[in-house]
């Protein structure tokens, strides 16, 4: 009896949070894939057509590139997010003089809006003031610059490289966590095996890490799939589609073109590829340190 209630008090404490993922989620996800099945532009009754938004969907080629984009992001962000996070909290992980001051000089970028930092790195990137350009032009290399978010050759990764700059000091804390919880014996077993510090890291460091590591490298996965914000205010997704995500893309379908049963196709292939993508990273890692 005892077990008993207390199951119904753990499920009880459940239902705010219950409530709340179907009320914000669940929801709103069930009417977008109904809305996916129509055409409807926002003011008028919607129209039922089945599948032919998910058809037009498989067979355009701006969403397909915008699509293939997100796949080169999520790539540069496990290298350098994630990447560039564990070699800094590797670096930082034990006592030194003005340690704090280092760990809050790599965090303090996550700590800025969104806005701000895009506003930041558009001055950056600006062809005549931009520092990126005046540093090309002193070391010579003044062929080199041009305006970085209005050329079609570089604006995609002028824009990705803010979420990607910005987003190293969450997962450099979050690493740095996980470091600090390998026990020391680990390291002196190492020692007496011969490790330096590169081998160390490699066989020591990694492997003690690797459930964080993971958890890591799908949360820069999602975050390439899912992020709306840094495309859209540095470049809209342009010049043309040359910068364009599926966000962004979905975003022009729905408001600026009224296709809001196209767009909701277009969510819903987001939802479905970030689903699939995200359980094969995770079963391909998982597997990988259970080994």
């Amino acid at each position: 009896m005892g077990s008993l209630k207390m199951n119904k008090i753990v499920y009880l404490f459940l239902l705010p949070a219950l409530a709340l993922y179907l009320t914000f989620f669940f929801y709103p996800f069930a009417e977008t894939a109904i809305y996916s099945f129509t055409k409807w532009n926002g003011i008028n009754e919607a129209t039922f057509i089945g599948i032919d938004n998910y058809k037009t969907l498989l067979s355009d080629s701006a969403f397909m590139a915008a699509a293939g984009r997100i796949f080169v992001w999520a790539g540069l962000s496990i290298f350098f997010k994630v990447g560039s996070a564990l070699v800094i909290a590797y670096i930082l992980r034990k006592p030194m003089r003005g340690i704090r001051f280092f760990r809050t000089i790599v965090f303090f970028p996550y700590i800025i809006s969104a806005s701000a930092m895009c506003l930041m790195f558009t001055i950056i990137y600006d062809k005549e003031i931009g520092l990126f350009n005046i540093v090309l032009r002193v070391l010579g290399l003044d062929s080199v610059t041009r305006y970085w978010l209005s050329d079609p050759k570089t604006a995609f990764y002028a824009a990705i490289a803010v979420p990607i700059y910005q987003a190293i000091g969450y997962f450099f804390v979050i690493l740095l966590a996980a470091m600090q919880d390998v026990p020391q014996d680990l390291y002196d077993a190492g020692k007496i095996d011969g490790t330096n510090g590169l081998t160390e890291f490699l066989y020591v460091t990694v492997p003690s890490i690797w459930g964080t590591l993971t958890v890591c490298i799908i949360l820069a996965i999602n975050g390439a799939f899912h992020d709306f914000t840094y495309i859209f205010i540095l470049t809209g997704g342009g010049p043309g589609h040359a910068s364009e995500v599926p966000a962004t893309y979905m975003y022009k379908e729905i408001f600026v073109n009224y296709k809001f049963g196209y767009g909701s196709a277009i969510s819903v292939g987001i939802f479905f590829l970030t689903l699939v993508v995200t359980m094969l990273i995770r079963k391909t890692l998982t597997s990988r340190y259970k080994t």
